[in-house]
């Protein structure tokens, strides 16, 4: 039974590897080609407490994959581990990642990482000098995840390993990608961080990673970086009010209130805008509009769905769970951070661009102090084919 479980994780390891790096399909590669390579899947990037730069890499190796098949094939057990972590200090990141390069001893393909974890301590400093670092170098793939590590470092996260996948960085990306979709995490790719670093008007935010358990990561939270430092962190719910408000919510989960009993509501579509009003030539107000459609994923109520009243006061709770959740996070961008997380002052600069060149410098305060109008309109779709709860005595 074991020999079947290393088996059908080494296919797995071999298909995982071969989706992530499809460059390594195309021209002639050989044994010798494979020995001489490691491939990098993720990077780590924090400070050490002497403010040097600390770069952690996870590197797969072809070798061990190829190896470990060979032997599965001979009816050999024995496993290599098909990848390992290699951290380094430097003044620069460059200079770090050239120790690295000695300590691997091998070639290396950075266009291949997947994700790229920050520390909060390297926020705490400022991002300005690593991005600086990934906009000059040619082999960075642009489109790889960007992630915050929370309570954790970097460098403890790329070293976990779980059960879930031998290359843990598929891990990681594959929690990127399932919390994304619910929305309770902002997916960043680098290229998406570059422009909001330099964009007047909109305060970045990247999406966070800690540590769940001895082989686990979670994805969640948002943290807001302001001046191009960690200002603060949203948490799950206000994160999902934020990704409510900026148009990025794929699908969701809401739970709310439903007659003496909760109903899960499934979010399966939404459109969310902002704008800022303005009255004398100055901003009167911020509105934060948002339509979803929906269905009822479970209920827990009395009564049958199938009642347009029962109906209609489900889609009058879930408004108002939703109007809360952004409400929440409106007050906490205004409030703790004074940041403009959400892109008013990017429609202020399109739209007002003479008011814009008079405020641009104080944006963020006047934003703080604005009053908001939420409004959200909810329409249930479906209830599902059974109209009734289960085990109620009606």
């Amino acid at each position: 039974m074991m020999n079947i479980k290393r088996k059908i994780r080494s296919g797995m390891a071999v298909v995982a590897f071969l989706l992530i790096f499809p460059s390594l399909l195309t021209g002639c590669w050989n044994n010798r080609d494979l020995v001489n390579i490691n491939i990098v899947a993720g990077l780590g990037l924090d400070r050490t407490e002497d403010g040097k730069i600390l770069l952690t890499i996870q590197v797969v190796e072809p070798a061990a994959i190829q190896s470990t098949v060979s032997n599965n094939r001979e009816g050999n057990g024995s496993q290599q581990k098909p990848v390992f972590v290699v951290s380094y200090e430097g003044e620069t990141v460059s200079e770090a990642l050239r120790g690295v390069l000695a300590i691997a001893g091998k070639k290396m393909f950075l266009s291949t990482a997947q994700v790229l974890i920050f520390g909060e301590r390297l926020l705490q400093d400022g991002i300005e000098e690593v991005l600086d670092f990934f906009q000059r170098e040619n082999e960075m793939d642009y489109g790889m995840d960007i992630l915050v590590a929370k309570d954790a470092t970097p460098k403890e996260i790329l070293e976990i390993e779980t059960d879930i996948d031998s290359i843990p960085i598929l891990y990681i990306k594959g929690t990127i990608d399932n919390t994304n979709l619910r929305g309770t995490v902002k997916k960043t790719i680098l290229v998406d961080l570059l422009k909001d670093i330099g964009e007047r008007g909109i305060v970045p935010v990247i999406g966070g990673i800690s540590i769940a358990g001895e082989k686990e990561v979670r994805t969640e939270g948002i943290a807001v970086i302001k001046d191009g430092r960690l200002a603060g962190w949203l948490g799950q719910h206000e994160t999902m009010g934020y990704m409510f408000a900026t148009d990025k919510v794929k699908s969701a989960i809401v739970n709310v209130p439903a007659d003496n009993g909760k109903a899960a509501i499934e979010i399966i579509g939404s459109k969310g805008k902002v704008n800022v009003v303005f009255k004398n030539g100055k901003p009167y107000m911020l509105t934060v509009k948002v339509k979803t459609k929906a269905s009822v994923g479970e209920y827990k109520g009395k009564g049958k769905l199938d009642s347009p009243d029962k109906l209609y006061v489900l889609e009058k709770n879930l408004e108002e769970e939703i109007k809360k959740e952004i409400m929440m996070t409106v007050e906490k961008a205004q409030k703790e951070y004074s940041s403009d997380i959400f892109g008013f002052g990017v429609y202020v600069r399109k739209y007002h661009p003479q008011y814009w060149k008079k405020v641009e410098k104080d944006w963020n305060d006047i934003f703080s102090k604005l009053p908001v109008d939420i409004q959200v309109t909810a329409n249930i779709m479906r209830t599902g084919i059974i109209k009734c709860p289960i085990n109620k005595d009606e």
